[in-house]
């Protein structure tokens, strides 16, 4: 209207739910279905970890499913992971493919290891 200034989008904190959603869209971006996002998930937590997703709920005090209950640096280094492997997800889209779905979500899981390997290089429990 006349000499209004447009209105800037309104900003949000960026949290673990977006980075983990933001992930998961990149998965379904370059065709990984449902067994693409739950080995994605078992992968980053066994390379950052050195542990199956259970057990480091257990180890933790965490309740299953919801990260919020694990500790921060816990959820610290998978928003981080999920955000830099989102990245990279991002860079190899339309170049991930196969013969069969198995083979799109196999390719998607090696680069999320490859990342998570990365990734693990900066956490203080790697050293």
């Amino acid at each position: 209207m006349g000499n209004s200034k447009e209105l800037l989008p309104q900003r949000k904190r960026f949290d673990g739910a977006m980075a983990f959603r933001r992930f998961t869209d990149t998965i379904k971006a370059n065709g990984g279905d449902d067994e693409a996002y739950r080995q994605a998930v078992i992968t980053e937590t066994e390379e950052l970890f050195d542990c199956e997703v259970r057990e480091l709920y257990r180890l933790t005090g965490g309740k299953p499913n919801k990260r919020h209950t694990l500790p921060h640096e816990v959820q610290q280094a998978y928003m981080v992971n999920e955000t830099l492997s989102a990245y990279e997800l991002e860079r190899m889209e339309g170049t991930i493919g196969g013969e069969s779905q198995q083979e799109v979500n196999d390719q998607i899981d090696a680069v999320v290891r490859e990342q998570s390997k990365q990734t693990r290089k900066w956490l203080p429990w790697a050293k």
